[in-house]
């Protein structure tokens, strides 16, 4: 592969100026306050956040790293546009010495919340953390080596060619923090207090209840015009849209479909909507020997309701039928054959596969052990709720018993053997490229491939995918790869949602949102 093969990714030679900043958040056991490098004065302007999660420490090794980004503390070297285009951000400047080096020119003058400057030692160390202790950030970054150059410039080698590396310094795992701090404090500590570059610096923090955040007047792309913001913890969506309506919250992060249509009826809200980037589908635990039976999987994919309907009822039309495993958004494939509703085929397949109901109760056994599933959902994700129970409805009329557990913590509860059908919802524009959900969910040693899919075929896909350079060809690649997914069963995709905010009208500066819903805070919302 020769150097031109690089010129769809584009040279990142652009010099910028501030960049709307991004995101905060946190949450796991204490409360913990920042040190005095924050520097706030009395905060009289304060933005007040109702949202759904606060589930981990916001250290990017212990799975907060979304925070991180969304909640405005944290920012990455390169970040998505509106149209997913990785563009500068921490970086200035990205260009492919060769095949598998990549040469960063970083901002100057910009500092951590401890005043500590953001050098390239710093950003390796950053990097390097990542890729020791995330899953993820060791799959997309591939590196072998990242070498200082000199204060403002480093290079990554990768172990292999990696023409992805411009969206993969977007995804939240490499957010760039002061690794030093880090080291210093211990991981249990930093994660309650990460020190990082954004406009906005964790000063408080009630593991799973709030996080308080200050502004950081040394930020680099100019001070915020908030003094701070309080996020607490909702996990029920009419919770957070009470607070919303009583005033004491300003903004209700993933409101319910039907609260949309009351805030947009009320004159002192406001209604903002991100674009669907995710997908919400069924994890299907493949760990367990039924479930590695392609046509039994299936037999899920039939019992499944329509997808339109499923987006008129649930969602009241606030997102978009689930065809795929990636949203049009992010990838748009013309042809995909989703599994049709088809509740005889379903029937039909449990037959063949010996499941009959013998005694006459309702529900199909086979050698005496009844078809009895048990499906985890979660509340932070209003919609996954009522969607099992339709879902559950459809099992009982084929003969197949569904239990539903609503749990807090979905993600621990899925590293669990005792599970059937685990309803998700999950972001898929990290990167903005198809290549980074692909392989995170559908390859052995994919972070999150919960369910334990496997399929050596389509595994050797996502590997090819990983190599090509043409825009149109990784496009139709990654089309047939979804295609081959949805043959496979390795997921049941139900529907692409809205990401719907509550605003008060007395939120200035917010009246559209990024497409990407993890660029949601910044230094020029205000109040």
């Amino acid at each position: 592969m020769q150097l031109k093969n690089y010129k769809w990714l584009l040279v990142f030679a652009l010099l910028i100026a501030a960049c709307a900043p991004p995101a905060t958040t946190l949450t796991d056991t204490q409360i913990m306050s920042t040190d005095a490098q924050v520097e706030p004065s009395a905060a009289t302007n304060t933005l007040r956040i109702a949202t759904p999660f606060l589930s981990t420490p916001m250290d990017p090794i212990q799975g907060g790293s979304f925070y991180t980004v969304q909640w405005g503390f944290g920012e990455t070297l390169l970040r998505l546009d509106a149209t997913f285009q990785p563009v500068p951000w921490l970086a200035e400047q990205l260009t492919p010495l060769d095949e598998t080096q990549w040469e960063i020119k970083l901002r100057a003058g910009v500092t951590f919340h401890d005043g500590a400057p953001m050098d390239a030692t710093a950003v390796k160390a950053s990097l390097e953390r990542a890729v020791e202790n995330n899953a993820t950030a060791k799959q997309l970054l591939d590196a072998q080596a990242i070498t200082v150059v000199d204060d403002l410039t480093l290079i990554i080698t990768t172990n292999t060619p990696n023409l992805r590396m411009p969206g993969v310094l977007t995804e939240p795992t490499t957010v760039i923090l002061n690794a030093a701090a880090a080291l210093a404090q211990g991981d249990e500590q930093f994660g309650l207090k990460p020190i990082m570059t954004g406009p906005f610096a964790v000063v408080e923090t009630v593991i799973g209840q709030s996080v308080k955040l200050r502004r950081y007047d040394r930020y680099w792309g100019g001070a915020a015009k908030l003094d701070a913001i309080e996020i607490v913890v909702l996990a029920d969506a009419d919770a957070r849209m009470l607070a919303l309506q009583s005033g004491e919250a300003d903004i209700a992060a993933d409101i319910r479909p039907e609260s949309v249509t009351v805030a947009e009826a009320d004159p002192n809200l406001n209604v903002v909507l991100a674009s669907p980037v995710a997908t919400i589908f069924m994890y299907i635990n493949q760990h367990k020997p039924i479930w590695q039976d392609p046509k039994l999987r299936q037999v899920l994919a039939y019992a499944t309701p329509d997808r339109n309907a499923l987006v008129k009822t649930v969602l009241r039309d606030q997102g978009i039928p689930g065809l795929g495993p990636i949203p049009p958004t992010i990838l748009a494939c013309d042809n995909l054959q989703a599994t049709p509703p088809d509740l005889e085929k379903a029937k039909q397949l449990l037959a063949e596969a010996g499941y009959v109901d013998s005694d006459g109760d309702g529900v199909v056994e086979k050698d005496g052990q009844p078809l009895a599933l048990i499906a985890i959902s979660y509340p932070q994700r209003a919609s996954l709720t009522p969607t099992s129970e339709i879902i559950q409805a459809n099992l009982q009329e084929i003969g197949i018993g569904m239990e539903i557990r609503s749990v807090e913590n979905i993600d621990a509860t899925l590293k669990e053997a005792d599970w059937d059908i685990g309803m998700y919802f999950n972001n898929m524009a990290a990167t903005g490229d198809p290549y980074g959900p692909l392989a995170n969910f559908y390859t052995k040693d994919g972070a999150a491939n919960r369910g334990g899919y496997l399929n050596a075929a389509v595994e050797a896909q996502i590997a090819e995918l990983r190599d090509i350079p043409a825009l149109d060809q990784r496009r139709a690649k990654a089309c047939e790869i979804s295609q081959a997914l949805l043959d496979d069963t390795a997921i049941v995709p139900l529907f692409y949602p809205f990401y719907p905010y509550g605003v008060s009208t007395q939120v200035a500066g917010f009246t559209e949102a990024h497409p990407y819903f993890l660029y949601f805070l910044n230094n020029t919302i205000s109040k």
